[in-house]
């Protein structure tokens, strides 16, 4: 139980997504001080709309807290090694991928792969503004982010390369590593799961993984696309590893909730 009262001892997390918010907060001190909630959103609304009414509507974002952390999910990323990448460049680099205008977003980066390569990633400037309003001391994170430092560390003790097929509501992300270093990251709409299939058959392809000996993780939601894309990449990928977040971070009860979007996840297990 979270006792509310006690906050400055709490995380606050915010996922953030078109698809809906979800928010958690736990105590990286102690056993079974956490709770979770989904939020449903107003599709034709803005996030920063959105958010700013959760705030009022929502007891547990009214506290401080110790740490807030904030991921954004969305497909406006990409990724520069780490040994190339200055910030007063950021923008240069953006652009190579998205050339659409930049005046209303605030592009920010994350560090990961083990200091390897830096996420970019586009935030609504109004949004970025309201959360620094709101939490000025927020960490934010693009989503992804995280899925590239799980798959990273899953291929630190292995000679075989590891790809995570992270799957969403009609959107995967595909993240490839090799030797602990990240070889594909891309996130892509797909139809269905034949759709979604095709793609990362493609991806294998070109990396030129093994069928026999490399490894493929699969995770997300809904549960039945999931068991779809494993039954169907079975036909063509030998190891295929269903990840199950309550055994991966079995010293955390939230992961137990299978609702928690696996990037959030990885974030509150590694507090």
């Amino acid at each position: 139980m979270i006792d509310f009262n006690k906050t400055r001892q709490y995380t606050l997390s915010i996922r953030l997504s078109t698809d809906g918010f979800c928010f958690a907060v736990h105590n990286p001190e102690a056993v079974g001080q956490f709770a979770y909630m989904p939020y449903r959103i107003d599709t034709h609304k803005s996030l920063t709309a959105n958010l700013k009414e959760a705030v009022k509507s929502t007891d547990m974002l009214r506290y401080n807290y110790k740490r807030v952390n904030i991921i954004v999910a969305g497909t406006n990323y990409t990724l520069v090694p780490k040994e190339y990448y200055a910030d007063t460049h950021k923008q240069d680099f953006y652009r190579q991928n998205f050339t659409q205008d930049t005046t209303n977003i605030t592009l920010l980066d994350n560090i990961v792969a083990d200091d390897q390569a830096v996420v970019i990633f586009a935030i609504e400037k109004t949004l970025h503004s309201y959360i620094n309003e709101r939490y000025p001391k927020a960490n934010i994170y693009a989503a992804v982010s995280m899925l590239i430092d799980y798959t990273t560390e899953k291929s630190y003790t292995t000679t075989h390369k590891h790809c995570l097929a992270h799957i969403q509501h009609r959107q995967v992300d595909l993240v490839c590593c090799e030797k602990a270093q990240p070889r594909l990251v891309n996130t892509f709409k797909y139809k269905d799961t034949a759709d979604a299939l095709y793609y990362l058959l493609n991806c294998w392809s070109i990396l030129g993984l093994n069928q026999t000996e490399d490894m493929l993780h699969l995770i997300g939601s809904p549960a039945r696309s999931v068991r779809k894309m494993q039954h169907d990449a079975a036909q063509f990928i030998q190891h295929i590893h269903l990840v199950r977040p309550a055994e991966e971070f079995h010293t955390n009860e939230l992961a137990r909730i299978d609702e928690l979007p696996f990037d959030l996840q990885i974030l509150i297990a590694c507090e």
